[in-house]
Order: C-alpha cells, then structure tokens, then sequence
C-alpha cells in the first residue's frame, strides 16, 4: 500500500506545480481588475460573463460524453498503443461532432443574442464565442492527456504561456483598440487557435491519427448519461445570472459574476490543481489494501488547505476591490463569504464520488446533478425575485450543499472511505472563529484593513494547533520543519 506520507509528497509536488499557473492565473485576474472596471461597465461586464457561461454550458454538453471517459479508459489499458487510441479517437469524435454542431448553432446566434444579452445586432458575439469553443473542447482532452501522464511541467508551462498571451491581447484590444467585450471575444479565440497548433496537433502527431470504433463505442456509453448529469450541473452553477439578468439586469448579473468569481478562488486555487492530479492517481491506488485511510487522510489535508484559502477570499475581497477597482464594483463584495462556502462545500464531491467512479455507476451522477438542477430552477425562482443577488447565493450553497449530500450517500455504497470526522470538526471550528473575529473588525483605510485582517488569518494553523488538530506524528514533522524555516537563527543560538 502506498502510505499516506508518499501520496502526501506525490499530491504536494504536482499540486504546487499544478497550482503555480492557477495562483498567476488568479493574481493577473486581480491586477487586471482596474483595467476591466475602468474600460468595461458593470453591464459589458455582465454582456462578457453571459456570452462566456452559455457557450460554456454548450461545450461541456457537447463535449461530456467523450472527454468524461478520457481518464477512465486511458487507465482501463496497461500497453502504450491502446492507450494512444483513446487519446486520438476521442479527439477526432470531438472534433468532428463539435463542426457539426458549430454548424447548426450558427443559425441560432441572433436570438441567442436577443433572449441573452438583449442586443440582437450583437449575435456575431456568439459566432465568436462558439468558435472558441469548438477549440477549448478538443484541447481540453490534450490537457487530459497531460494530466494522465503526470506532465505537470509542461502543463502549467503551456498554461502560463497562454495566460500571458490572452492578457497580452485582452490589454492590446481593450485598452488601446478600445473594442471592450468584442476585444476579449478576439483574444479568446487567437489563444484557444495558437493552443491547438501547439498542443493538440502534435499530439494527436504523437500518437497517432488513428479512430478505434469499439473504443469509441464504449466511451460513449459510459459518457452518455453524464449529459444530463452536466446539464444539471450546468444550471446549478450558471442559472441565477440568468434569473438576475431577467428580474433585475444585466448590470447586476456582472456584479454578481464578479462577486463569484472570487468566491470561487479557493476551488481553482486549491481544488483545481490538487484533482488534476489526484482524480487519475486516486483511481491507481483504491485497489490497495487500506486505501479508505489513505483516501481519508488526504480529504483531511486538503479540507484544511482549502478552507484557509477560503478564509482569506471571504476576509479579504472587501478590500481587494476597495483598492483595486472602480468604486461602482464594489458592492460585489457583499456576496462573497457565501459563495465561498458554497464553492468549498461543492469542491467535496469530487471526493465523495470514488465509489460511484470505481463502479462506473454514473447514472447515480445523472440523478443527483438533473435533480439538482431542477432544486436551484426552484430556489431561484422563489429566492432571487424578493431577495436579488443574496437570494441567487443563498440558493447556490443550498443546492451545493443537496450535491454533496447525495453523492455521499450513494458512492458510500460502493466504496466507503474512512473520514476523520473529529478532525473535519476541528478545521470548521477554527475557521468560524476567526472569520466571526474578522467579521467585527470595522477599519476605514482599506490598506491598514487588509494588512490586520491578513495578519489575523495568519493564526490559522495555531488556532488549530490549541483544538488538538494535529496527531502527535504531525507535531513531529512540524517540530523538525520549522526550523529549517530560520536556519540563521538556529545557528546563532
């Protein structure tokens, strides 16, 4: 069995390096935000979000029957050829489904564009939108090849080279061509095109254009009811801007997609870069004896790391847009906290679901995510009316929180995974502590605020340290580590 010390060095070394493009992505995020306020209006804002969820939505249906079975069936084969075959036939499937349905949707772009943003004479908009699209789809599964070849390097390599590239353009268009939302559509669509040149296509060279029916066949089947499982979980994550947009405005609709996008950091800081590598290595190691320990221990550590990162976002976003954004964005902060347990709660079920994954069950995901999406249609049709964008936040962790839930009850059929339950209780415990604490802190100077508030936050480890948290092996380890932080100073003493 591999011990929880080797994962734990395993998941660290390609987390962190997974984590790097994530933790620029985000940072570049947050330094463009006064270029973005300053150039875009609250509604452009919310025009680009609206035009970037749909097609969104369109992707990932169009593209889950195939790129949901990437890693599933690239591990089902130990020779080299076999697995070459599932990476090509699932890009040329894609690539051939996705021109067919580019083609159709082409026709729909006007009243897409009419219905969605209210502006009809914007429908190319769309035509931009769903080109990239069509590119992102296929280059998704050179990433996923990536990923299952524990390439983190050359991921993240690839991933700064084109965050660079599409801030590079985003400020050329925005700021001296001054084409506001219609320059990022472009930069968008030149990135995902430079992205495929250079990733997709010399994979698909590297092993082969070659298209295995059988394969393809197999993949789909188990892909297929994924598809109402995305569109639930499509509407769950992307209805309320749609609900807000139409009982309040476009306007609010881009507050409200500010507001979540941070909400959201502690998912893509944290959870993101750790499932690029533990969602294929998880499925290597279930068949070991005691691997619901090890599975166990891992979700411990991970929960505590994200609900730190998840501290700092809902402490610290009041300040963060104080100091960098145009006043009229502020009040996008309001929804934040929410969002943030939300997100974190919603992050859960990517470890909830091992059994429903080691089964191949994914009808149970079917259930679970179209249910859920017929709850958020309910809560935001009786919360967002009367309460706005509180009401859409407040639905989205009640829907993440009914996710969760059931993913828990029904993969714990099939596989159960030892939770170390006190511990769990132990993380929630400290981190309310300190963000009541933070809560009652009223500092007019946004700079003074966020400096006090940062270094209160800083206590979350010793906090947890006075609870009991960690087991005596963790103290040691802690013990010999800390030292090497202030190696001068232990010399001079």
């Amino acid at each position: 069995m591999s011990s929880v010390a080797k994962e734990s060095k395993i998941l660290a070394k390609h987390t962190f390096v997974y984590g790097i493009g994530i933790a620029v992505n985000s940072v570049v995020a947050i330094l463009l935000l006064p270029i973005y306020t300053r150039y875009l209006t609250p509604n452009d804002y919310g025009v680009k979000e609206l035009i970037g969820l749909t097609t969104d939505v369109i992707g990932i249906l169009m593209a889950t029957a195939i790129s949901s079975a990437i890693y599933r069936f690239y591990f089902d084969y130990d020779d080299e050829k076999s697995r070459n075959e599932v990476i090509s036939t699932g890009i040329l499937s894609l690539g051939i489904a996705g021109l067919i349905a580019l083609a159709m949707l082409s026709f729909f772009t006007r009243p897409m564009a009419d219905y969605i943003i209210d502006a009809p004479d914007l429908y190319y908009y769309f035509n931009i939108a769903l080109v990239s699209m069509w590119f992102h789809s296929i280059n998704g599964i050179g990433f996923d090849y990536l990923r299952a070849r524990r390439q983190s390097v050359l991921f993240v390599a690839l991933s700064l080279f084109r965050l660079i590239l599409v801030i590079s353009l985003n400020i050329y268009f925005v700021i001296f061509l001054r084409l506001g939302v219609l320059g990022i559509l472009w930069s968008t669509l030149i990135v995902a095109v430079i992205t495929t040149l250079i990733l997709t296509v010399p994979i698909l060279y590297k092993v082969g254009v070659k298209f295995n029916k059988n394969k393809i066949k197999e993949m789909v089947r188990f892909g297929l009811p994924l598809i109402p499982s995305q569109l639930g979980a499509f509407i769950v994550h992307l209805s309320d801007r749609f609900f807000i947009k139409g009982y309040c405005s476009v306007a609010d609709a881009g507050l409200y997609s500010l507001g979540y996008r941070f909400g959201t950091i502690p998912g893509n800081f944290i959870s993101s870069p750790f499932n690029q590598v533990w969602q294929p290595r998880r499925l290597e190691l279930y068949k070991q004896p005691d691997s619901e320990v090890l599975f166990g221990r891992i979700f411990t550590y991970y929960l505590a790391l994200v609900t730190f990162a998840g501290l700092g976002v809902a402490v610290l976003t009041k300040e963060v847009l104080m100091i960098m954004a145009d006043e009229k964005f502020w009040s996008a902060y309001r929804i934040v906290p929410i969002i943030v347990l939300a997100n974190i709660v919603f992050t859960l079920h990517y470890h909830f679901n091992m059994g429903i994954i080691i089964k191949k069950k994914t009808k149970y995901l079917a259930y679970i995510n179209f249910s859920n999406g017929m709850l958020i249609l309910v809560l935001n049709f009786l919360l967002i009316p009367p309460y706005g964008v509180f009401g859409a936040a407040y639905a989205t962790l009640i829907a993440f929180i009914y996710k969760v839930a059931l993913t828990y009850y029904f993969s714990s059929k099939f596989y159960t995974i030892h939770f170390e339950v006190l511990r769990i209780v132990k993380i929630t415990g400290a981190a309310v502590l300190l963000f009541v604490l933070c809560s009652f802190l009223e500092i007019r100077n946004a700079y003074t605020s966020f400096a006090v508030k940062s270094f209160i936050l800083l206590w979350y480890p010793a906090v947890l340290w006075a609870l009991g948290f960690y087991s005596m092996e963790e103290k040691a380890k802690i013990a010999i580590f800390i030292p090497r932080l202030f190696p001068e100073k232990n010399e001079r003493l």
